[in-house]
C-alpha cells in the first residue's frame, strides 16, 4: 500500500504551480516585453556605429521564448495534478521530471553564464537559485 502525499511535497506542488504559471504565462504571451522587464534583455539598444536606438525586444526569439513559457505551464499543469493526487504512487514519476528539468536549467544556466559574452543578469542568478530550491525540495521528495 502506498503512503500519502506529504504536506511539504503538497506545498512544493503548489508553490511550484503559482510560480510556473506566472513566469510561463509572461513568456508565452508577452516574450519580448517579459525579458525586457526581467532584465534579460536592455530596453533599448545603441546600433553600432549610428545614433539610432531600437527596442531590445527586437532581439528576443519569440518562437523559443514561448516554447519555454509552454514547457513551464506544462510543468505548472502537471504540478497541478501532483497537488491534487492523493496517494504517493500517483505522483513519483511527476517528481523526477520536475527535479531533471531543474537540474538541467542549472546546467543551462551556469554554460550560458560561460559562453554569453556578457555579465549574466541578475535575473539569472535568481531563476538559477530558485531552480536550486526547487530541485532540493524534489530530491527530498524522492528521498521519503
Amino acid at each position: 500500500m502506498d503512503a500519502p502525499i506529504s504536506n511539504s511535497l503538497r506545498t512544493t506542488f503548489l508553490v511550484h504551480l503559482i510560480v510556473a504559471l506566472i513566469l510561463g504565462a509572461a513568456l508565452f504571451l508577452i516574450p519580448g516585453r517579459t525579458l525586457t522587464l526581467l532584465g534579460w534583455v536592455d530596453e533599448w539598444v545603441q546600433l553600432p556605429e549610428s545614433e539610432l536606438s531600437i527596442p531590445g525586444g527586437t532581439f528576443v526569439d519569440g518562437v523559443i521564448t514561448r516554447v519555454l513559457g509552454a514547457a513551464l505551464l506544462a510543468l505548472g499543469f502537471a504540478s497541478y495534478l501532483g497537488w491534487r493526487a492523493s496517494r504517493r504512487e500517483q505522483v513519483n514519476l511527476l517528481v523526477q521530471v520536475e527535479l531533471v528539468f531543474c537540474v538541467l536549467g542549472i546546467i543551462a544556466i551556469l554554460i550560458g553564464l560561460f559562453t554569453m559574452g556578457r555579465a549574466m543578469p541578475v535575473i539569472g542568478w535568481i531563476l538559477a537559485a530558485i531552480l536550486a530550491v526547487f530541485a532540493v525540495a524534489w530530491g527530498l521528495a524522492l528521498r521519503r
